[in-house]
Formats: structure tokens, C-alpha cells, sequence
């Protein structure tokens, strides 16, 4: 009765072709170059897109911060848009400068209904929070857009995603 397996051909021996060929490997690799080939121009307008609706809620943001201190401190507060730099700025009427935000290089932005554009926005918060009625806008490369509205009633900015070419 054999004790050991040692130079027996049974199945417990390792086969000699177990391994990856190097055609197999280049194989699986020319499919995933080509897969994420593929996706990519997808993943880059999911990005942009993220960003978008990123830069309208923080523009947003920066209204309703407005707002509240406005009413918290009973003092005026201004907002400025300036599409030219992307810049949007929030300065107290007495104490100057308060915040910035950059908008991405991408997006632009502009004022619903009017069709001369603009050097310079401005929206004024007095200090019982009310702000004109208006309807901003950011627009991406693709042509995805991001409208800000803000409501003449309750003086807060509510943001909505309108999809490209709607």
C-alpha cells in the first residue's frame, strides 16, 4: 500500500497550464482600455453637471445667508454678481465685505428675461429680508442649466435642475 503521492500523475498533482498566458492578459486589457474608453466622455458630463447643480446650491446658499442676516441684524445686505470674473460677492451695506465664491470656469451665469448682459448684478436684501422677484440661471458647457429663483413673498432662493435643451 503506497504511503505517498510523490511522482503519482492523480489529482492532487498542480497541472502545467494553470497559469495566464501573456495574449490572454493583453486581451482583458485592450477590453478595459476600451470599456473605460468608452465611459469616459459619461463620467466627465456626470462631473459637470455635478458641479452645476454644486455652484446653484451654493449660490443659493449664499442668498438665503444673505437674507438671514438682513433680518437677524436689521441692517441692508447686497449681493453682487459679476458673470464676467464668476464671482459672486456679498457685502454688507456699513461693514463692507462679507464673502465670496468663485463659480466654476465652466458655468455661466445670467438673469432670466433679460437679453443684454451684464457687467455687474445686484440684489439687495433690506432688512426685513424682501428682495425683488427675479429668476437667475447657470449654464454648463453642455447646456445644462441650473434656475435660482427667488421668491418676492418669502425672499428665499429655491433652486431647480432644468435638463439640456429643455
Amino acid at each position: 500500500m503506497p504511503t505517498s503521492l510523490a511522482g503519482s500523475k492523480g489529482p492532487g498533482r498542480a497541472r502545467r497550464d494553470a497559469g495566464v498566458t501573456l495574449l490572454e492578459l493583453l486581451i482583458v486589457l485592450a477590453l478595459m482600455s476600451l470599456l473605460v474608453g468608452l465611459l469616459a466622455p459619461r463620467i466627465g458630463r456626470a462631473t459637470d453637471n455635478w458641479r452645476l447643480r454644486r455652484a446653484g446650491e451654493h449660490v443659493a446658499q449664499i442668498l438665503r445667508y444673505a437674507r438671514t442676516r438682513a433680518l437677524y441684524e436689521g441692517r441692508y445686505y447686497v449681493v453682487e454678481i459679476q458673470p464676467q470674473e464668476n464671482r459672486v460677492r456679498l457685502l454688507g451695506a456699513s461693514s463692507g465685505f462679507v464673502r465670496e465664491y468663485l463659480l466654476p470656469r465652466d458655468v455661466r451665469c445670467g438673469e432670466e428675461g433679460s437679453a443684454a448682459s451684464f457687467s455687474v448684478m445686484r440684489l439687495v436684501f433690506s432688512p426685513s429680508g424682501a428682495v425683488g422677484e427675479r429668476t437667475l440661471w447657470l449654464r454648463n458647457r453642455q447646456g445644462s442649466e441650473v434656475k435660482i429663483h427667488l421668491n418676492l413673498l418669502l425672499g428665499r432662493p429655491g433652486v431647480e435642475v432644468v435638463p439640456a435643451g429643455a
